[in-house]
C-alpha cells in the first residue's frame, strides 16, 4: 500500500471517528432521560427532525436548560468544527508516524542514488530535525 492510499485511509478513519460523536438522539432515548442528553445533541436532533411533536419536546427541554433554540445552528457548527479539527490533528499525527516508520521525510541534496533522508548536513531527518553530523556525507564511509 503506498503512502497516498495509506493517507486516504487514515483521513477516512479519522473523519469517521471525529464525526461519530456528532450524533442525533432517538425519541426513545430522549424520552427515557431528557436530562442525560447533551444540549448539542438535542440541538442537532432538533435541526434534523421532521416530527413537530418531537421538536416541541426538544424545544421545551432546551428552554428548561436556558438554551435559546435559535442558538442551535451555532452550537452544532462549533461541534462540527471541533470534530474536523480533531480529524486534522489525527491525520497529521498519523502522517508523521507513517513517515517516521518508512523514512519518507526526504532530503534534497542526496539525489535518487541515496536511499535515506540524511545525505547532506542540511537535509531533514524523518522526524523533521536537521541531519547535521548524522548525514552520510559527514560520516566516514558515507552510508
Amino acid at each position: 500500500m503506498n503512502i497516498i492510499n495509506s493517507a486516504r485511509l487514515v483521513v477516512a478513519a479519522s473523519l469517521s471517528l471525529a464525526l461519530a460523536g456528532c450524533a442525533t438522539t432517538s425519541q426513545e432515548a430522549f424520552r427515557q432521560n431528557p436530562k442525560g442528553v447533551p444540549k448539542v445533541d438535542i440541538c442537532r436532533t432538533l435541526l434534523q427532525t421532521q416530527d413537530p411533536n418531537f421538536a416541541r419536546e426538544m424545544v421545551a427541554e432546551l428552554t428548561r436548560r436556558d438554551v435559546n433554540p435559535y442558538e442551535c445552528p451555532s452550537m452544532v457548527q462549533k461541534q462540527d468544527q471541533a470534530g474536523a479539527a480533531l480529524a486534522v490533528i489525527a491525520v497529521g499525527g498519523a502522517a508523521v508516524a507513517y513517515c517516521a516508520n518508512r523514512n519518507c521525510g526526504g532530503g534534497g541534496y542526496g539525489g535518487p542514488a541515496y536511499p535515506g533522508n540524511c545525505y547532506s548536513y542540511y537535509d531533514r531527518a524523518a522526524d523533521g530535525s536537521l541531519c547535521g553530523y548524522r548525514a552520510a556525507m559527514v560520516r566516514p564511509g558515507g552510508y
